[in-house]
């Protein structure tokens, strides 16, 4: 079930293409990106406790942080 609107990081699960769009935004690689998405697809866009997520741009943001 999409909640929200396309795009905007409220969309769970997100396209591809708009995490590839954001992370690129972002001065992140395209394979950067599609990292994060298989993660979060194999966790079925759930965090470590288990709930899903409600904005996956703010766990995209979180996620880049861990690396610069």
């Amino acid at each position: 079930m999409l909640t929200g609107v396309e795009g905007t990081g409220k969309s769970v699960p997100p396209k591809i293409e708009h995490v590839r769009i954001y992370f690129l935004q972002k001065d992140q690689s395209a394979a950067f990106a599609q990292e994060f998405f298989d993660h979060y697809q194999s966790r079925n866009w759930k965090n470590r406790q288990g709930t899903r997520l409600s904005n996956w741009k703010s766990t995209a943001w979180e996620w880049i942080l861990k690396v610069i």
